[in-house]
């Protein structure tokens, strides 16, 4: 009699794992479609954005689109953001994009540190990735660029300035600045 009853309690004991293993393999995989479907969410919002900026430069006479003056971000963590240049004169417009940490928490002389495009960011530092070469825009013609900004490892606010630098008359052609705030 002893003997039938410990065999029970073995065959509860499989049926329980059996159990745990199949919930956790339909857990696993509804996280993973909720990955998946997030992911492709990601994509089309982004997406959207750039088409926006589009129609923010057709319809009105900007020069530099930027969706927001704020942008928040979390510690240490990287977002892809959109800006618009739209050539609004008359001839093809070559030009760079440039970047400035206006808050100078990077420059070791407090004043205006000029960003490079790097991959990286420092401890205190953002650091920024985009196409860095000569661009370039015929008469009328618009288009979205995407900048990758990682935050800095230290909360706070920060504040940066996009400038588009027109290089065959070595002048500013337009410019935004704009607020990093890392909670």
């Amino acid at each position: 009699m002893l003997k039938k009853g410990s065999l029970n309690l073995s065959i509860e004991a499989i049926v329980i794992v059996v159990i745990a293993f199949v919930v956790l393999g339909l857990g696993l995989s509804f996280v993973r479609g909720q990955f998946k479907s997030m992911g492709e969410t990601t994509s089309s919002v982004q997406e959207q954005i750039k088409q926006q900026i589009l129609d923010d430069l057709r319809t009105g006479n900007k020069k530099l689109s930027f969706p927001s003056a704020e942008i928040k971000s979390e510690v240490a963590t990287s977002t892809v953001l959109a800006v618009g240049i739209k050539n609004t004169g008359d001839s093809q417009l070559k030009f760079k994009i440039q970047l400035e940490d206006l808050s100078s928490t990077c420059s070791t002389t407090g004043s205006t540190a000029k960003i490079s495009p790097s991959t990286a960011p420092g401890d205190y530092c953002a650091a920024f990735f985009w196409d860095s070469l000569e661009q370039t825009l015929t008469a009328g013609e618009s288009n979205v660029y995407s900048i990758k900004y990682f935050a800095p490892s230290k909360k706070g606010s920060y504040l940066y300035k996009i400038i588009v630098t027109d290089t065959t008359k070595n002048t500013e052609f337009s410019s935004k600045s704009f607020f990093a705030t890392i909670s």
